[in-house]
C-alpha cells in the first residue's frame, strides 16, 4: 500500500487521479478517517437520468484493480469515497417466495450487483440460498 492521501490532497484531485489512487490503495485511511463521512451526490446516468447505482464496501473488497478503476470511472464509487456504505435491500418478506432457479449467485457474486441487479436477480429467484445463507448469520455460500 503507497503513501496515504489526506483530506486536503484529495479535495483537489481530478476523477482520473481519484481512480489511480483507489486502484493504488492510497486512499484506505481517507475513507475510514472523520473525513470519510462526507457529504455526496451520486452522479447522474446520462442515458437514463436516474442516479448511479452505488457500490459498498462489501463489493469493492472482492474487486481487483481494474474492477476498483472501472467502477469509479462509472461513477459507482461516489457514496463509498465518501465514507457511505452501501448494502443491498434485504427481502422485504412481502409476497411470495421467489421460485428458486437452478442457477444461484454466490456472495461473491452479489458484492458485485448494483441494487437494481440485486432486486431483479432476487426476483428471478437466482439469490435464494444467498438470502437463505444471509437470514442465517450471513454465512458466505
Amino acid at each position: 500500500m503507497g503513501e496515504q492521501l489526506t483530506a486536503v490532497e484529495v479535495a483537489g484531485m481530478r476523477p482520473e487521479e481519484l481512480t489511480e489512487a483507489l486502484g493504488a490503495g492510497r486512499l484506505s485511511e481517507y475513507m475510514t478517517g472523520p473525513a470519510a463521512r462526507s457529504p455526496f451526490t451520486a452522479p447522474t446516468d446520462t442515458e437514463t437520468g436516474r442516479p448511479v447505482p452505488q457500490l459498498g464496501a462489501a463489493a469493492v473488497a472482492v474487486m481487483g484493480p481494474e474492477e476498483k478503476v472501472a467502477a469509479a470511472k462509472a461513477g459507482k464509487l461516489a457514496a463509498y469515497l465518501a465514507g457511505h456504505e452501501v448494502t443491498p435491500p434485504a427481502p422485504t418478506g412481502e409476497g411470495p417466495a421467489p421460485e428458486r432457479t437452478r442457477f444461484q449467485f454466490t456472495a461473491a457474486h452479489v458484492a458485485l450487483m448494483d441494487t437494481e441487479e440485486v432486486v431483479r436477480y432476487r426476483a428471478e429467484g437466482k439469490l435464494v440460498d444467498y438470502d437463505q445463507a444471509q437470514s442465517a448469520g450471513g454465512a458466505e455460500l
